[in-house]
């Protein structure tokens, strides 16, 4: 069965093999047994919804997707709804954060495709079982990235040196509120034990409220040896404005050569070398 899969909004993470498609249907395509549009964001919804009407001239339509119908509990499926290369062994996260749009218990599948990009709501809260097979995996991989991020409060030494053994390109955490930065900048300890660098550790933070203090929790991020990436906040209907200057801030803070040339900066006035 040949299927087309339609995505409202393209990103890094979006396949773009031949039966991919961002948008309307063309005049003339391709014959397809199904289309699924897959959103992902809930202020794409309309969007979503809209090109369902439109691909109906195609093939019967299915609609879907996280924003759509929740985490899923089924196994991934490489390549089909995010790009090659992109692997999710697990589902679900067991913190229930208030804040957080995955509402569900962890699932961990015993079958998952290889990949060298971990997009696991939560990896580390698996068990130490799964935790092996996903490293068992992994060993077989170059340039891993951990997109998906890594809860800082559960980084221990074990983990840090299972990391070691692995040939990672990036290690994503995040620090999005005041109260995480201990805990954030212990994982970030632990990770410099064994020898990953500002190169290796990144981490999301979530700003858009109080530039004062999200400018000092990103300095206080870069200063304990991590690469801050600003993201700014939008909720479901993605209708909060941003000024300008909100946008300029945001983009200052989530471009590793602007960041890479204020740490020079200041490191050169305090005489410092950067790592």
């Amino acid at each position: 069965m040949r299927v087309a899969r339609v995505f409202p909004t393209k990103t890094s993470m979006t396949p773009t093999d031949q039966d991919s498609y961002y948008g309307e249907p063309e005049l003339f395509m391709p014959s397809y047994d199904e289309i699924h549009i897959s959103c992902t964001f809930t202020w794409d919804i309309s969007k979503a919804k809209r090109l369902a009407g439109e691909w109906l001239r195609v093939a019967p339509v299915k609609l879907g997707g996280v924003a759509i119908n929740g985490e899923s509990d089924q196994q991934f499926i490489a390549g089909m709804y995010l790009r090659k290369g992109i692997t999710i062994t697990s589902r679900g996260c067991p913190n229930n954060c208030s804040f957080c749009m995955v509402k569900r218990g962890l699932i961990e599948f015993d079958d998952f495709p290889e990949g060298n990009i971990v997009q696991d709501n939560n990896i580390l809260a698996c068990s130490d079982r799964h935790w092996r097979l996903v490293l068992d995996m992994l060993r077989k991989q170059k340039g891993i990235e951990f997109k998906g991020g890594l809860e800082a409060s559960r980084i221990t030494d074990k983990i840090a040196e299972d990391l070691r053994g692995l040939s990672i390109k990036t290690l994503w955490l995040a620090c999005d509120h005041p109260n995480a930065l201990n805990g954030f900048k212990k994982a970030v300890k632990i990770l410099q034990k064994v020898g990953f660098t500002r190169s290796h550790i990144y981490c999301y933070v979530l700003i858009g409220k109080d530039r004062l203090e999200e400018e000092n929790r990103l300095k206080e991020v870069l200063f304990s040896g991590a690469m801050p990436f600003a993201q700014l906040y939008r909720n479901k209907e993605d209708n909060i404005y941003y000024s300008k200057e909100w946008k300029q801030f945001q983009r200052e803070w989530s471009r590793s050569a602007i960041i890479r040339s204020k740490l020079a900066i200041t490191n050169l006035s305090r005489g410092l070398r950067d790592d």
